[in-house]
């Protein structure tokens, strides 16, 4: 649906989840933000552009948001669909954006050699047939404007903390905000809009004086993937719950560790603390490794915290 002038928001399945792709259709360029998986280009976006009477030829530039396999699986599928297209993507991002099995190995199986979180065979054998990555044409730094006609052009926002080089667009037109996964809520949600699994912001400090600028800028409409548009207030709301959590995981991990007879590892911590933090499934528990780790390497920057060894922790 249109949710701004020239935005439209294509939400498409994703298991028992969604993902939303955004079109920004100018009176010059169309701005295609994010592809999904594979099938996403040619069995959600090329109707929806023929819904609306749109060309694909019209689709100037593609810009993935973050290298995460849901938001880039579709990146070859949507150049096929418009082969004129730009691909851009943030710098830091971009080895990743590029190639699905480094998302794998450095984002999804970081935290195995030491501490045990792998992919599932099953898992990973599913995003490899339904992804086809590419190289990017351009790579950015935030701050760039694009410009989609005479009277419209949006910016492009460095917005770390989910990943090093997640980017949002701000529409300064209708002051709207696709945030895509910048912003993760208590929880990652399900259709039903049940919690699905734990926000996984992996950088901490960069998560946070991200939702600071997003909170700062008041948007009129905040535009994710996962979750269903927020107006205003409702977006003010989502993002200080978003704040919160951050929050409430500090509190939970230090006072764990504080009662702890012994140094404490990811997987223990993990164990602990998920049923305390949410209400996902108890097999969704593994993703909470994600924030933990970031968690622990801050508290121990801080000082807060020591390892005695390369795989856990204790109170300083």
């Amino acid at each position: 649906m249109e949710v701004a002038p020239g935005i439209h928001r294509i939400e498409a399945p994703l298991g028992d989840r969604f993902v939303c792709v955004y079109l920004l259709v100018g009176d010059e360029s169309v701005l295609v933000v994010d592809t999904g998986i594979d099938s996403t280009p040619r069995d959600y976006i090329a109707p929806y552009l023929a819904k609306i009477g749109v060309e694909p030829g019209r689709i100037r530039y593609v810009l993935t948001s973050h290298a995460d396999y849901d938001h880039v699986a579709g990146n070859r599928s949507l150049a096929e669909l418009a082969p004129q297209a730009v691909l851009m993507c943030h710098l830091l991002d971009r080895p990743l954006v590029e190639d699905l099995e480094r998302i794998i190995r450095e984002r999804y199986e970081e935290l195995g050699p030491d501490h045990g979180f792998y992919e599932g065979e099953e898992g990973k054998a599913a995003m490899r047939a339904t992804s086809r990555t590419m190289p990017a044409d351009i790579a950015l730094s935030g701050g760039e404007e694009i410009r989609l006609g005479a009277d419209w052009r949006v910016a492009v926002w460095h917005t770390p903390g989910h990943s090093r080089g997640h980017v949002t667009v701000h529409d300064l037109r209708s002051h709207s905000l696709i945030i895509c996964d910048a912003a993760l809520y208590y929880a990652v949600l399900r259709k039903d809009g049940g919690p699905a699994f734990p926000p996984t912001y992996r950088y901490v400090e960069s998560y946070l004086s991200t939702l600071q600028r997003l909170q700062a800028a008041a948007p009129s409409l905040l535009l994710t993937s996962h979750y269903p548009v927020y107006a205003a207030q409702e977006a003010q709301a989502f993002l200080a719950e978003s704040r919160a959590f951050v929050e409430r995981v500090d509190a939970v991990l230090l006072a764990e560790l504080r009662q702890a007879a012994a140094p404490r590892t990811l997987r223990q911590l993990v164990a602990a603390l998920g049923p305390r933090l949410g209400e996902w499934p108890v097999e969704a528990n593994a993703a909470l490794s994600q924030p933990l780790i970031g968690h622990l390497e801050r508290l121990t920057a801080y000082g807060l915290l020591r390892m005695p060894n390369r795989s856990s922790w204790v109170i300083a």
